[in-house]
């Protein structure tokens, strides 16, 4: 887990710990309704990759990042360190984020918060005091980045990498078809080359067979159109990308 300060001093740390202020449930829907969601005149991808920007900064860890979903997750990671009669210890927190929106407008809402004490899970929060300390100062660094034209530009690209990532991930649904298709073909297999467009969207058009060794142009169809429905995740608002992907259909890869 990696370690930052938002919370300066033990006094500041306490108020998270003991008083007399209110206390929610941190399985309250209307706790992330209220102090957890916000919404801006920003695209989806650009809110999507503001909030990557704003954990990388802090040094936490992301163990999901989902472009199809606009889900974030962090790791488990230290938030501040405490001192309480007879305690001492520290406080750490994971955050499940959906970014939703289109190429206006975006939603930026945790929809879990985990908290620790120790190794202690929490079941509740005092949310006006964490808010103060801790969330506010999150959601102002995802605008910081909204608001930043250099990440603009960063949010317009695609990189190769999230594309194969994609790949890799749906690559096996192919596969599914193939040992499908060829319970009535034994032996069945060969290369299927695609080239299609991404959009901004993350959405496939312009899609083609470029090449085939099957020899059945049935398959070669059924494998293009169950790409057509991928999705790659949005971007800001860059350009379309172009790309031609060999699929390989063998037994021997069994």
């Amino acid at each position: 887990m990696k370690k930052f300060a938002l919370i300066a001093g033990v006094l500041a740390t306490t108020t998270l710990l003991i008083g007399c202020a209110k206390k929610m449930m941190l399985d309250d829907p209307t706790l992330y309704d209220q102090y957890l969601t916000r919404s801006y005149n920003q695209p989806a991808g650009k809110c999507f990759y503001a909030v990557q920007v704003a954990f990388a900064e802090r040094g936490v860890d992301l163990t999901k990042v989902d472009t199809d979903r606009g889900r974030i997750v962090t790791d488990r990671h230290v938030i501040a360190y405490y001192a309480v009669p007879g305690e001492v210890g520290s406080l750490s927190d994971r955050y499940y984020i959906d970014v939703s929106g289109d190429k206006k407008k975006c939603t930026i809402k945790v929809s879990k918060y985990k908290a620790w004490r120790g190794n202690n899970e929490m079941t509740w929060v005092k949310p006006d005091e964490v808010y103060a300390q801790i969330w506010e100062p999150l959601f102002r660094s995802f605008e910081g980045h909204l608001n930043d034209d250099e990440e603009d530009e960063l949010a317009d690209k695609r990189s190769a990498g999230s594309i194969d990532d994609v790949v890799k991930r749906r690559t096996p649904d192919l596969k599914k078809i193939y040992n499908k298709y060829k319970e009535n073909k034994p032996g069945f297999g060969g290369k299927v080359t695609l080239k299609f467009t991404i959009d901004s969207n993350g959405d496939v058009a312009d899609i083609s067979v470029e090449s085939s060794t099957t020899n059945d142009s049935t398959f070669d169809e059924v494998i293009k159109m169950a790409v057509n429905t991928w999705n790659f995740g949005r971007i800001a608002k860059g350009h379309n990308t172009t790309v031609t992907i060999p699929f390989t259909f063998s037994t021997d890869e069994e």
